[in-house]
This record gives structure tokens, sequence and C-alpha cells, in this order.
């Protein structure tokens, strides 16, 4: 036969191949082993012969003889009539494939159910065991053994006779993916829940289960897979605090998911100009006017740049002055967790769309990131958006990096090879920079404690109090429609102090630049704005 006509029919077979040999092994990687054997078996036979009146058929018998000798490799010791096996050369392989279709459906709903009755369905139906041989290897009731019988066979018989129709979600075919962040503190490696979420499957089961509570064959269910992949990653989140077992067997997600509409962003968009607008007006020339006196309040500001002084007082001021309500705080407190691997924190995830809304969300007005570090000389703060030029990768905000510029600044570190990976990484951060042969460090650093810094920027007039109450007021209405139940609460303080989110101060700076406020930044200062180091030592 010609070798592209002989092609064509191996490949039109392969999934016929493979369904013939998963119904006759039931096991998945025997069924690929047997496979390819047929495989190769159909392939070179048909290069040796001419035309062939009835190729399901001569497939079929090919089929059968290959199967046979699988067998007696498998079950050497073992009686078994081969003869089973074998079928006449006249069968129709499509007839055939259709039987093994039903094969397949059925485990693949068998699949579907729960882990204790789906033991007890195999060890009966395909491993041949009686009732109470069942009971005894599970340790449990015969009673409990005829009930799951029963039941998984009329879960069983109204699937496959189409009596109830499976209601499969949508994640299966069209999962979503989630971009995940925390608010509290990392594990001491500095993982945070990004690190757990890494597959898709992982976040989708999140999502499956966050709305409502669901049962291992529910979530199974909405996402498309087997249960038995889905109880492996259930317990592992549920073991690291991202998922709670529920009443009646049952697991909802604890992550703070976000999923707002088109509509939700255009008006958030619309209110966080307008408060942006009353804060330029009211607050912020109160902050360029206290920024002014650096010099006297122990702040050392690169190239004595009042620029960049003001661009990091505009930041942390409005991030830290605007929380007129302090049980607002109880967010930090009352739902941050504490994970298995030493974390504790609030894990929050968005879901990542890709519609189109009127405006650069993404690229304009995000501000990811916004950090503590504590170290053992150290306290540092930093806030991330699209006027700076590092990595989103909270990560990449180290600890030691502000040790090792404490270090530099105290004169511990000196340029010897020794030292050599920490200069190194301190030039590359661009905490240090070299201009004309001189170098200087290039950050806001304070010479004492966050809380002194934070009493040096100016309290909001009494005025902005009712602003931010409307604020908050009009953000919660926004927002509440999009979280389940058992957020609600979080979600009321989460639009608690909303003229302080994070958010709002890239609004804040597009007006700040536009109205000439805030001059553009030079390269280098790209790398260290709003930054604040706050140690015992001030750079010469």
């Amino acid at each position: 036969m010609d070798k592209d006509y002989a092609d064509k029919i191996a490949a039109g077979y392969t999934e016929k191949i493979f369904g013939f040999a998963l119904s006759k092994t039931m096991n998945t990687d025997k069924a690929e082993e047997l496979a390819s054997r047929i495989i190769f078996d159909v392939y070179t036979s048909l290069l040796k012969i001419g035309s062939v009146n009835n190729i399901d058929g001569y497939i079929y018998r090919v089929s059968g003889n290959v199967y046979a000798r699988f067998v007696d490799e498998e079950v050497r010791g073992r009686h078994i009539s081969l003869d089973e096996v074998r079928m006449p050369c006249g069968h129709d392989f499509t007839d055939d494939f259709e039987k093994d279709e039903i094969y397949i459906r059925l485990r693949r709903e068998v699949s579907y159910l729960g882990k204790t009755q789906r033991e007890i369905v195999v060890m009966h139906y395909f491993q041949k065991l009686k009732q109470h041989e069942i009971a005894e290897r599970l340790n449990i009731p015969l009673g409990t053994v005829k009930w799951h019988l029963h039941d998984a066979r009329n879960q069983l018989k109204k699937n496959m006779e189409g009596i109830k129709m499976r209601e499969k979600g949508t994640l299966g075919f069209n999962p979503v993916k989630l971009d995940i962040g925390y608010s509290g503190n990392p594990n001491p490696d500095g993982y945070g829940p990004s690190y757990y979420f890494k597959k898709l499957i992982s976040q989708n089961i999140a999502y499956a289960a966050y709305h409502e509570p669901k049962t291992i064959t529910e979530i199974a269910e909405e996402v498309g897979v087997s249960a038995a992949f889905v109880e492996d990653e259930v317990a592992h989140l549920e073991e690291n605090g991202f998922i709670d077992k529920t009443a009646g067997n049952k697991y909802q997600t604890n992550i703070f998911i976000s999923e707002p509409t088109k509509e939700m962003y255009e008006a958030k968009h619309e209110l966080y100009k307008k408060y942006a607008k009353i804060i330029c007006e009211k607050y912020i020339p109160l902050v360029f006017d206290a920024a002014k006196n650096y010099k006297a309040n122990n702040i050392y500001v690169p190239e004595d740049d009042l620029n960049f002084l003001n661009w990091t007082a505009v930041a942390y001021s409005c991030k830290h002055k605007f929380w007129f309500k302090s049980d607002a705080d109880a967010h930090n407190t009352k739902y941050r967790v504490k994970h298995k691997d030493g974390g504790e924190y609030i894990a929050l995830a968005w879901v990542i769309n890709d519609f189109k809304i009127g405006y650069d969300k993404k690229d304009k007005y995000a501000v990811p990131n916004n950090m503590t570090r504590i170290g053992e000389h150290i306290y540092s703060w930093q806030l991330t958006s699209c006027y700076d030029n590092r990595t989103n990768d909270a990560n990449d905000n180290k600890t030691e990096d502000y040790e090792y510029l404490y270090e530099y600044i105290t004169g511990k570190i000196t340029k010897i090879p020794e030292h050599a990976d920490k200069f190194k990484r301190l030039f590359d951060k661009g905490y240090i920079v070299d201009k004309g042969g001189s170098e200087y460090v290039n950050m806001i650093v304070f010479k004492e404690s966050e809380n002194d810094f934070r009493s040096l920027m100016p309290v909001p007039p009494e005025e902005l109090k009712k602003v931010g109450d409307e604020f908050d007021s009009e953000m919660l209405k926004i927002n509440k429609p999009q979280y389940p139940a058992h957020m609600q609460e979080l979600c009321r303080m989460w639009n608690s102090n909303c003229l302080a989110n994070q958010d709002l101060i890239a609004y804040i700076f597009e007006i700040l630049v536009n109205d000439g406020s805030l001059k553009p930044l030079t390269d280098n200062q790209k790398y260290s704005v709003n930054t604040i180091m706050f140690c015992n030592t001030l750079p010469k």
C-alpha cells in the first residue's frame, strides 16, 4: 500500500484505536501503551499489503490480535481464554468504537462522583468485590456501602440516559485567569498567595467555590475535570488557608475576589477624577508647604531636588492621612489569615478581563503595590505607579536592599571584592547613582521613625471628612454587587476611607503633572520615586 495512504488511515483510526484500548484495559497508561502497539502493527502491516476491502474489519482484527498478545504478557500464569478478545474479521470497527464511547462516557461520569462513592463503585463494578468486602476494606458500615451504591446507580443512570443533563459550568471550556495579590505580611521568604496559584486549575477551583459553598463533585462539574484532581487541589488550598470547609462537606473560597464589570470601571473612573480634583484643590498645597522645610526636618533629598520630594510626599500623605474611620483598620486584623507558611494576610484576586473601556486603566491608573519592609536597621515604604520604571513584582522589593543601602550610608560596606554583590544590587536597583564620577544615594531618607514622618505631613481640612463619607458611600454602592455574602463585611470595610485608596493617587498625579505642579522625573529618579527609607543616619 502507498505510504501516504497508510499514514492517512493510521491517523484516521488513532482515536478509535485508543477507545478500543481504553475499553479493554480500563487504565489510561495501559491504554496508551496498547494503542501505540496496535497503531504500529496496523501501519507496518498496511505497508506490506495492497488494497483492503473492509478496512474496519481488518483494523479490528489486528487490534484483537495485538490485544491478545498484550493480555498474555500482562497476566502470565493466570488462565484467560484469548478467544474472548478475538472477533470475526467481518466485524465493523466503527460499531465497536461506538460501544467503547459508551464505556468512556461511563468512566467519565464515575470520575465526577465524590471520593468515597467513586471508590465503592470501582471496587464493586470493576474490581468485582462484594459489598461486605468493600465495607471491610474501607472500614465503614455495610449499610453505608449499600446506600452509596444505590445513590451512585441512580446518578449514573440519569446522566447516561439523559434524564438529567449534566449542568457543566463554563469554566471547563472558558476558564478565568486571576491576578493574585495580598494585603498584609507574606511568609518569611517573601512569598504571597500567587505562589499557590500558579496553575490555572487552582485559580478556577478557587473561583468555582467563591460565590457559594460547593461539594467536590459540584466544583469538579464547574471546572470540567475529574473529582480526583479537584480533591487533591482543594485539600492543598484548604491546608494553606485559601479555602474553608463548611457544613455538608462543602467548600468555600476565602480569597477576596473582585470581578468588576465594564460599567463599574467606568463609574469608578468618574468618581476618582471628581475626588482627585477636590484633593488637589483642598489638600495638596498643604503638602507642598510642609515639604519645603525638609532640611530642618532631617529629610535627605537627592540633589536637593524639592520636586522629587514633592512626588513622594504627595503619595505618602494621600495614602496615610485620609484614614478618618479608625474602625476600618479591622480588616487588617480580623480578616487576615495566618497561613501555614508563616504569612499573615488577606488574599486578594482580580479576574483578568479583556473588555474595552473608555480609558487606559492598566497603564495610566494602576497602582498595584503599596509596600513596607522592616529590617534590623531600617523601615521602608514604597508605592508603585506608571510614573516609575520599577518592576511591579513585590518580591523584587527586598528588605536586604535597604539594609545594604544603610550599610553604604554608614560606611559598613566599601568597594572591596567581598562587597561587590551588594554594590551591584544597589546600582542595579538605582538606589545608588554615579553622576560625573561622583556617587550619591538616590532615595528619600528620613532620620526618624515612620510615625514621626507621618506627623510632619499636614492633617486634611475638616471639610474633607464629609467629602470622604460621600466618596465611601458612592464606592460601596458600585462595588457591593460583585461580592458574595461571606465577603460583604470585608467589602464594606474595604470601601471605607476611600480617599486613602492608592488607586486614587494615580489620578492625583495626573492632575498635578498636567497643571505643572509636579515636574517630570529624570530617568534616575524613576528608580526610587515614591520610596522612603527610615533609619538613624542620613547620607552625607
